[in-house]
């Protein structure tokens, strides 16, 4: 009888540990951003912007093709102007409102509503500080334009001091 028992324990546990684990949560983040991807994968941060920005503004295919080569040589401008100013924040700021002032009228033309394009500027802004406060949250320092960055063996290196330093005080 006690080895009966036993059999069937085991065979129970068996199968339940057999079992899948449920499907994650399909939710969605504050602002509308996708799920975080499972370990080992990491998404391309500008598809992402891609997906946000499309489905914020219920971009349709037609409008799409056109309006995301427009908007790459716009975050291009920006780009080029915020190296091109990279310690003079006003000059850079008056450069930024002479570009949207410009590309202003291409999304119009696209978007052909006002607010739709008032809202293209608010994305773009509102998808980096999101991006931003989900660097904080997992414990990265956000990358500004006149940061170093440190390559592997670098980075590493700093890793291990810091860890030493850790288990110093830990033991006293």
């Amino acid at each position: 009888m006690k080895r009966l028992l036993l059999i069937i324990l085991m065979g129970v546990t068996a199968i339940a540990q057999a079992q899948e684990p449920p499907p994650p949560k399909m939710g969605r983040m504050q602002g509308g951003m996708p799920p975080p991807p499972p370990p080992g994968e990491r998404p391309n941060i500008e598809a992402i912007k891609v997906a946000y920005i499309t489905k914020q503004l219920n971009l349709s295919a037609e409008e799409a093709q056109k309006f995301w080569p427009v908007h790459n040589a716009y975050m291009a401008e920006l780009k080029k102007a915020r190296q091109e100013n990279k310690s003079a924040e006003l000059a850079f700021e008056e450069q930024a409102l002479s570009i949207r002032k410009k590309y202003n009228n291409d999304f119009k033309k696209i978007l052909s509503a006002e607010d739709r394009v008032n809202t293209v500027f608010k994305l773009d802004r509102n998808f980096n500080d999101m991006m931003r406060q989900e660097m904080m949250k997992r414990g990265m320092r956000p990358q500004g334009p006149g940061d170093k960055k440190m390559d592997k063996p670098e980075l590493r290196k700093r890793m291990m001091q810091r860890n030493r330093t850790d288990s110093t005080i830990k033991k006293n």
